[in-house]
């Protein structure tokens, strides 16, 4: 038995002990047919009484857990008939006190010998009703930890989903075009090859975060601008309005890398007619990605990367992105968090 749980059922066994005696005294005390110092003997009892039931039914839990419900209830009321049977025999073998024998004259003794088995058939099926009831909570915890640790699992391949869609498609691009920007400009190349560099260096550092500051996921979304202006030129225009204020709130790592891929991945652009992405700051801490509608034709729509992204940001924030298409415009709202709420 887990440590937290075995603590949890000796402070319920303490708390609810003196409780259930005080209950079994009571009748006791409305009839007043017996001295005080009656009373307060037989509170006693029952509370050892009940804290003895407690221990028995702790011990049948913790050694044969794995046992059927109705086996443990087999158990329990095993020992409450022998326990019975003790202290009859006991009863019988030893001269009672003059208060106890006093109660038995108030009551008679058969109804003294009765009771006491009644009462402990109850608290002990009180016991094991408590019992279930922390059990099936500790279950249900249990669960919750269990699905707390696969959506974690989940979250980490989620990330890796999104790693092996950037890589192998875009690495092949940019260096196809630091291939052509080698032979053509060298100067212009250098520093390509250093975004790249930066690019990727990002995507490892945050290999094992969740969480990104909004300046990190800028600046690698910048970075990944950057790389595709060089490709595209002026056929895509971007215009990023981000305060600085935000900078240190925080937010999913890839979030707006991921939809501005996603634009450029869905829209068939030339400088005639150049998409447009704008990364904008708005109101509620949120931040907006919109573009215009170019569609491009025979392009895979599944939407597995705005799908991914919507998962991760359920898990994570406990929100989902609103997502906007319109005819001319698509766009994506995004939320950002404290750091007093992460």
């Amino acid at each position: 038995m887990e440590r937290n749980l075995l603590k949890r059922f000796i402070r319920t066994a303490i708390i609810s002990s003196p409780i259930i005696a005080l209950y079994g005294v009571t009748p006791f005390y409305i009839f007043n047919k017996v001295q005080p110092s009656y009373i307060l003997f037989a509170g006693l009892i029952i509370t050892i009484n009940v804290f003895i039931f407690w221990t028995i039914n702790i011990s049948i839990i913790r050694y044969a857990r794995t046992a059927k419900n109705w086996k443990w209830y087999i158990y329990s009321y095993a020992f409450v008939g022998t326990f019975h049977i003790i202290i009859v025999a006991f009863r019988k073998m030893l001269k009672p006190p003059d208060f106890i024998a006093q109660g038995e004259l108030a009551f008679g003794r058969d109804i003294l010998m009765v009771y006491p088995f009644i009462s402990l058939l109850a608290i002990n099926t009180i016991i094991l009703i408590i019992c279930n009831s922390i059990l099936a909570t500790q279950k249900n915890k249990d669960a919750e930890i269990e699905i707390q640790e696969l959506k974690v699992s989940n979250l980490e391949a989620q990330k890796q989903v999104l790693l092996q869609q950037l890589q192998p498609h875009f690495l092949f691009n940019t260096l196809s075009v630091l291939k052509s920007l080698i032979k053509a400009e060298p100067e212009e190349a250098e520093n390509y090859s250093i975004k790249l560099s930066n690019f990727l260096r990002y995507s490892l550092e945050v290999h094992n975060c969740d969480l990104v500051s909004v300046e990190q996921e800028l600046k690698f979304t910048k970075d990944y601008i950057d790389l595709q202006k060089t490709r595209f030129e002026s056929s895509v225009i971007f215009n990023v309005n981000i305060p600085h204020e935000i900078y240190n709130m925080q937010m999913p790592a890839y979030a707006l890398q991921t939809l501005v891929e996603n634009a450029i991945k869905h829209n068939s652009f030339t400088e005639r007619r150049p998409l447009m992405i704008g990364i904008n700051y708005i109101e509620k801490d949120t931040i907006l990605v919109c573009n215009n509608k170019l569609p491009a034709r025979a392009v895979d729509t599944t939407g597995t990367g705005l799908k991914n992204l919507n998962q991760r940001y359920r898990i994570i924030t406990h929100k989902e992105i609103e997502i906007t298409d319109t005819k001319d415009e698509f766009s994506v709202k995004v939320y950002l968090l404290n750091n007093q709420h992460i």
